[in-house]
């Protein structure tokens, strides 16, 4: 657990509660949008598309990304509010690994 999740004079929804949900929403995306990019790229390279074809599955990849992400995204903002450091500190553990 980091340090700015035990600090004893927090306030919920304070700056360090703040700083935790900020970095676990970039984590969550950063994984999301590199399981896009390789997921986009898998299926790019066994279709022979368009340029315009490409574009759309682009497209398709960040729409999938932003839905995926937008209720968890929401929860931890919720958490951050709440200065539940719990949720904050278990959402940047599941999505701290690389895959």
């Amino acid at each position: 657990m980091t340090d700015c999740l035990t600090e004893p004079d927090r306030e919920p929804g304070g700056d360090a509660t703040r700083s935790a949900e900020n970095a676990a929403i970039e984590r969550i995306r950063e994984r999301g949008e590199s399981v896009r990019d390789r997921q986009v790229e898998r299926a790019l390279s066994e279709l022979e598309l368009s340029e315009r074809e490409r574009d759309a599955v682009e497209r398709l990849g960040d729409r999938l990304v932003e839905r995926l992400l937008a209720v968890p995204e929401a929860q931890l903002e919720r958490a951050a509010s709440d200065g539940d450091d719990e949720t904050l500190s278990a959402a940047l553990e599941l999505f701290s690994g690389s895959r």
